[in-house]
């Protein structure tokens, strides 16, 4: 990150949060698995070279689905507190 985009980023009025981080990471994940059809529809009409292109949309998209679960944990275990603080 250079030091224009970090000032940004630390400067309350440009900073730009994130309402749902799952939301753009479930374009992500639908972005992959697309990708990852169309070369799976290459693979069976005999373009094997892909396979290892395969492979490597498989890896990304269970790391993608492990943030995405994680995401999700964090967020129940954060509503499961937040009746325990105001008590």
């Amino acid at each position: 990150m250079s030091t224009r985009h970090a000032a940004r980023a630390a400067d309350p009025e440009t900073a730009h949060f994130r309402q749902n981080p799952t939301a753009s990471l479930q374009s992500k994940i639908d972005r992959v698995r697309h990708a990852r059809a169309k070369v799976a529809q290459q693979i069976t009409r005999g373009e094997e070279w892909m396979l290892p292109l395969l492979k490597r949309f498989n890896t990304e998209l269970a790391g993608l689905e492990e943030t995405q679960d994680l995401l999700l944990q964090a967020t129940e275990i954060t509503n499961h507190a937040a009746p325990h603080r105001a008590a």
